[in-house]
């Protein structure tokens, strides 16, 4: 006999607004770099490094299950969600968990290093003029092998999202629109923080992103 299913908000608005920021963005950096449009991309660029920093601090500050001590764990969480599909957050998994983290760290290397970079031609990052050549020329390597990466990781992504669709049955894209999940075991009640504070960080963050560029 198949189990009563009950929905229950699981993901608060910050977050959500967060994930699907970070979807256009990443999209458009990766679009404007194909196009040649680095005034565009060098923009888009500092929007990933503001809402990462804003995710990084979120995920220590901000509700439950946008923390990361809520969804991270180590092998022994990792095999019993294998194993057994057992997870101690009603969010993230823990394997979603560490590819959440991947990426994020990827795209805040991204970001640094696109700020030091150049093209070797006409455009270099808003701080290049303050490094040497020798370092903008390598943070441009780095810059450009971790896009592969960062493509890599987001067509797993992408290929997991529809292999617990297709096979396993779970739709993870409604939750991330919603907040809303279907859950068939008891879960015990989440702690939300207030979008107000979510505002507020990112202000925060924002600001200094403003304040570093202009001051250096």
């Amino acid at each position: 006999m198949s189990q009563a299913k009950h929905l229950i908000r699981i993901w608060d608005l910050p977050t959500r607004l967060f994930h699907w920021g970070l979807v256009l963005l990443v999209g458009l950096v990766f679009l404007s770099a194909s196009l040649g449009a680095l005034d565009i991309h060098e923009i888009a660029g500092e929007g990933v490094l503001a809402l990462v920093l804003f995710r990084l601090a979120w995920g220590v500050h901000g509700s439950q299950t946008a923390r990361f001590s809520d969804f991270l764990g180590g092998f022994a969480a990792i095999q019993k969600y294998l194993v057994h599909r057992e997870s101690k957050s009603a969010g993230h998994n823990p394997l979603g968990g560490w590819m959440a983290v991947a990426m994020l760290a990827i795209l805040l290397v991204q970001a640094i290093t696109g700020l030091i970079a150049n093209d070797g031609i006409f455009f270099q990052g808003p701080l290049a003029h303050r490094t040497s050549g020798i370092i903008s020329d390598a943070a441009t390597a780095v810059h450009h092998q971790l896009a592969n990466l960062l493509a890599t990781l987001i067509v797993i992504h992408v290929t997991a999202i529809l292999l617990y669709f297709f096979v396993g049955k779970e739709n993870l894209l409604m939750p991330m629109l919603s907040g809303k999940k279907l859950v068939t075991t008891s879960v015990n009640s989440i702690h939300f923080s207030s979008s107000i504070s979510a505002a507020k960080i990112l202000c925060v963050v924002i600001l200094a992103i403003v304040i570093l560029l202009a001051v250096l």
